[in-house]
């Protein structure tokens, strides 16, 4: 089972990683983030589907095609600063009122009224509209409120250092490195010296060695990320209205409280996800990733870091210009 996971895992990073490297130096037309796009959103009609099939055979209704139509609709506004930034000759205009992060909220307001519209259309007697209608908003919450912060992390925007692209590259990277370093340091902690369950019925193999594990790797990850990664990616950057400016890390106090709480979040998510599979009683999300089960098995604890991360770089506490 260890050598399954460790093959897969291997095969993913080299592809998200030959991925990350065109998309940071060769971006498509010229703006970063923009050949992630569609990645992201197969990535989340993937989660989308897989949590709804778990639902559905956990005995709950859903209308499993719209929600997929909602969460589509979520990430595709997201991508709108994006996509105006590659095709308006003036970019996304930077006074614009929702701003970048807007777009989800205006997405998840309007996906919530689309499955409103789908139920009013097909309303015939009562029971079961309203049991649907929950259902669809937790999926559309999980897979496309949340992990429409994918997009915005790749997007970031740090004002007046003139090394964007870099930065959001460094803040998607830092989330994928930290929460899975936290759950390698877990596994193996927990592995080696577990002996005190931190959920036997949610997820009986989880320990509270495991947990002190998964902390010590994650912070050390945040650490050695911004101490010495940080800088060999802004280091990359070539580009004449950056010349002559400085940008550097913030204190690695910072960084390794930005590490603790996203490993904190990660655990909270790897947990979430349990929930919902135990309640279904299913195994894994789906089998397509052998010896890691389905997207939503690899995504649990990145998800719900996203938000956290975001905070993080937004408060300039990792940034220094």
């Amino acid at each position: 089972m260890l050598h399954k996971r460790l093959a897969a895992s291997a095969v993913i990073l080299t592809a998200l990683g030959i991925l990350l490297h065109f998309d940071f130096h060769h971006p498509l037309m010229g703006v970063g983030g923009l050949l992630l796009l569609p990645l992201l959103l197969v990535i989340a009609l993937m989660a989308t589907t897989e949590l709804g099939e778990m639902l559905i055979k956990g005995g709950l209704e859903l209308r499993l095609k719209h929600v997929l139509v909602s969460v589509a609709l979520v990430h595709c506004l997201t991508f709108i600063p994006s996509l105006m930034d590659a095709f308006s000759s003036s970019g996304y205009p930077g006074d614009c009122p929702v701003g970048r992060v807007g777009w989800i909220g205006v997405g998840s307001v309007l996906a919530m009224c689309w499955l409103f519209f789908v139920e009013m259309k097909h309303f015939k007697e009562p029971g079961g509209a309203i049991q649907r209608l929950a259902n669809g908003m937790l999926v559309v919450a999980y897979t496309g409120t949340a992990m429409s912060f994918l997009t915005v992390l790749r997007t970031l925007q740090v004002s007046e250092t003139g090394y964007d692209s870099a930065w959001g590259m460094c803040a998607i990277i830092s989330v994928i490195v930290i929460t899975k370093c936290g759950d390698s340091g877990a596994y193996f902690t927990g592995k080696s010296v577990g002996k005190h369950k931190m959920s036997p019925i949610l997820s009986p193999k989880k320990t509270i060695e495991g947990a002190v594990g998964a902390f010590v790797c994650g912070m050390g990850a945040a650490i050695v990320f911004g101490r010495w990664v940080v800088p060999a990616i802004l280091a990359m950057v070539v580009d004449a209205d950056v010349a002559g400016t400085s940008a550097e890390v913030g204190p690695m106090w910072a960084w390794a409280l930005y590490g603790l709480m996203i490993t904190a979040a990660g655990m909270v998510g790897d947990l979430a996800e349990s929930l919902i599979k135990r309640d279904s009683q299913v195994k894994d999300s789906s089998s397509w990733v052998p010896g890691l089960g389905g997207v939503l098995d690899i995504m649990d604890s990145v998800t719900f870091s996203l938000v956290p991360a975001y905070l993080f770089w937004v408060s300039n506490w990792l940034t220094v210009s």
